[in-house]
């Protein structure tokens, strides 16, 4: 059997276990939305358009699991706390590429495809401008459009994206042992199954994906509501898409290998993007203690961005999250201390209505 053939039946395996975790209860509670575009590879859904004339929030999950752990129940709900401040919310919700999406690479998710959300939402609020949310991968992209199309950033916020990688050439040597990388399908025009990249990443940091939950289920236990998270967000673990094999060629030699953004020489659709083409005001989130996203992959693309008002949060994690790299959007202490700071933040940024006299 062909390596990708077999993963692609472990992707469906796992979603199987996933469907039975929702009928005992642990999938995702999620706040009503409506989609508002669809293009191939991705929907837009809407939240609520928030003011008119000021920027809402544009969320940028990473492409490679589902778009619901920035809502994942009502009380771990990156969305619900934006709306109840006010905001317009959006959410990238990447879906999987098409059978034949080969052509979808870096200057696609990075560029037009999130340029489409952003004019879309600027016809539905009044304002060309967005407030950009990324984590992980999805902050990775959030960064490169923040370099492409300044004029329409108002704010980026960055949580847990490792968009450095100088010192990181071996980790992911490491993580891509050559066993994985022959999974990888040597059709250029077929997709990389979701659990080849679970793989991947887990090889790199096996004490995040291995040890670390266990060590965390073990602490949940003696509290109802952390286990409950805990769970939900096992259940959101098991919800793997697959990525376009030109996106994941793209990522693995031009960010991870060449670290092509930082030293500027980066260039996407025919554009050269370098960090300190990022003008817009930046809050970056880093857990200091991450083998995920090292504070050094974090740090030194803070340091360098272009922005004149920066805001540096330091975290240290959270019990009750399974995975300590989605800590921020589900943890306690990320809902009760970072999430009001970061909206105040943004709150502080936002134009200020003028009274109709």
């Amino acid at each position: 059997m062909n390596p990708s053939d077999w993963f692609e039946g472990i992707d469906r395996l796992r979603q199987r276990q996933g469907t039975a975790m929702e009928r005992l209860g642990l999938g995702p509670h999620v706040t009503p939305s409506h989609v508002v575009l669809i293009l191939p590879g991705l929907r837009l859904r809407c939240y609520g358009a928030g003011r008119p004339h000021c920027p809402p929030l544009l969320i940028v999950p990473a492409p490679i699991k589902r778009w619901y752990i920035w809502d994942l129940s009502p009380e771990r709900s990156v969305v619900r706390k934006a709306l109840a401040q006010g905001f317009g919310v959006y959410v990238i919700e990447w879906s999987a590429p098409p059978r034949a999406g080969g052509t979808l690479g870096l200057a696609d998710y990075a560029g037009p495809m999130i340029d489409a959300c952003a004019d879309v939402i600027a016809r539905l609020s009044a304002c060309r401008q967005v407030f950009l949310c990324g984590h992980s991968l999805g902050g990775i992209l959030a960064t490169l459009y923040s370099a492409w199309r300044q004029e329409r950033v108002a704010a980026l916020a960055l949580f847990e994206a490792p968009v450095n990688f100088n010192t990181v050439a071996r980790v992911l040597r490491r993580g891509a042992g050559a066993a994985l990388l022959a999974s990888v399908p040597p059709d250029r025009a077929r997709r990389i199954p979701g659990s080849v990249l679970s793989a991947i990443f887990a090889n790199a940091a096996p004490g995040a994906f291995y040890a670390a939950p266990g060590i965390d289920l073990l602490a949940s236990a003696v509290s109802p509501r952390h286990l409950a998270t805990h769970l939900r967000v096992q259940r959101w673990a098991l919800d793997e898409l697959p990525m376009a094999r030109l996106l994941f060629d793209e990522v693995v030699a031009l960010l991870f290998a060449q670290n092509s953004f930082i030293r500027g020489e980066l260039v996407l659709g025919g554009t050269r993007l370098a960090a300190h083409q990022v003008t817009a005001p930046l809050l970056t989130l880093y857990r200091p203690i991450s083998s995920l996203a090292p504070p050094d992959t974090v740090l030194g693309f803070h340091n360098a961005a272009g922005s004149v008002h920066k805001v540096l949060l330091p975290y240290l994690g959270d019990v009750g999250v399974a995975l300590q790299h989605v800590a921020p959007l589900v943890g306690d202490s990320a809902h009760l201390y970072v999430w009001p700071r970061v909206l105040d933040w943004l709150a502080q940024l936002s134009p200020v209505p003028r009274l109709l006299h």
